[in-house]
């Protein structure tokens, strides 16, 4: 019997198990991102990986905005010149 902090710890529940999904049309269509969310937190798509689609990725709104900003930081950095010292 287990005693002190591991006794403890036994109240944790138990880890969902996923359901692994076998071919790409076991996929539904989804309504609306929250469907899209609810799905993949019981399911996983690793053992088809390579039979899916790549799509490439897009970045919008606030996101886009920060991307942008920061890439523009990032080219106005001064650039460090070297000095030479003089004898």
């Amino acid at each position: 019997m287990k005693k002190g902090f591991a006794a403890k710890n036994n109240h944790r529940r138990a880890a969902k198990k996923l359901v692994y999904v076998k071919s790409a049309a076991e996929i539904p269509d989804f309504r609306s991102e929250d469907e899209v969310a609810n799905w993949y937190q019981n399911h996983s798509t690793v053992l088809i990986q390579d039979q899916l689609e790549t799509l490439p990725a897009s970045v919008g709104g606030k996101l886009r905005a920060r991307l942008v900003a920061r890439r523009r930081s990032a080219n106005r950095l001064p650039k460090i010149t070297r000095r030479i010292r003089s004898a």
